[in-house]
């Protein structure tokens, strides 16, 4: 049987019992129908990867057993932080679990001059980051990451613009004369993506302010969940792990 990691933001160490917390819980022994002395893989970013064995286990509460560790820590050769223009339905959700497979270091949604998507309270913006903040776990878990990234609260795209450090500063556009290829070696990349209307003019300009450059996928109009997959699976290529 397939070991199942499961994602545990606390120090992990040899030898501890951990009593897990109860949504955990139900999904190891509801869910996965995990029972005692079956086998898990908890990880994090700082401790790495362990293998651990179930305790005891019922519907609200389960303890492991850590043992040996299976994989260290380490840091990501690329480090890529993507703005994404908030789009409907369920394009951020697939956009977001894609990015998370592709290594993306941290997601911020961006309010975009043509996105239709606005969250006039607040509690139903804390609902959706709830919601993307568990989609980017599960995708962590399944593809074999030690950290899923960070969402951010969602903020105006001149705000993010105005925070983007890194060397490499991409924005994508049909547009766009640069080509991934001619891109300059990096190992910090901010990547702006636009929604399902794209960018404005104006949001292209100051885009250009903050020295961000427009790359383009040739003729090729993507999706808004499609593009940062297509620009992730580049980026990794060029200066990350695949």
């Amino acid at each position: 049987m397939r070991q199942p990691r499961v994602y545990l933001d606390f120090t992990l160490q040899s030898g501890d019992l951990i009593t897990l917390a109860p949504e955990i819980s139900h999904y190891l022994s509801q869910v996965l129908r995990l029972k005692s002395g079956d086998f898990l893989r908890p990880f994090n970013a700082i401790d790495g990867e362990y293998l651990a064995s179930i305790d005891k286990s019922d519907r609200k509460h389960t303890s492991i057993i850590i043992g040996e560790n299976q994989r260290p820590a380490s840091l990501a050769k690329l480090s890529v932080h993507l703005g994404l223009g908030l789009s409907r339905g369920d394009r951020m959700d697939l956009a977001i679990q894609k990015s998370t497979e592709l290594g993306v270091v941290s997601i911020t949604p961006l309010y975009t001059q043509y996105s239709e998507v606005k969250f006039k309270q607040a509690d139903r913006a804390d609902k959706k980051i709830d919601h993307w903040r568990k989609i980017a776990v599960s995708a962590a878990e399944q593809s074999g990451r030690l950290t899923p990234p960070f969402v951010h609260q969602p903020m105006a795209i001149a705000q993010w613009l105005e925070s983007a450090q890194s060397s490499l500063k991409l924005i994508l556009t049909p547009e766009g004369s640069t080509r991934f290829a001619e891109l300059p070696d990096s190992d910090t990349c901010d990547l702006l993506i636009g929604s399902e209307g794209g960018f404005s003019p104006e949001e292209i300009k100051l885009s250009k302010k903050s020295s961000f450059v427009e790359v383009t996928m040739g003729q090729r109009v993507m999706r808004t969940e499609t593009a940062p997959i297509a620009a992730l699976a580049i980026l990794q290529y060029r200066f990350g792990d695949i």
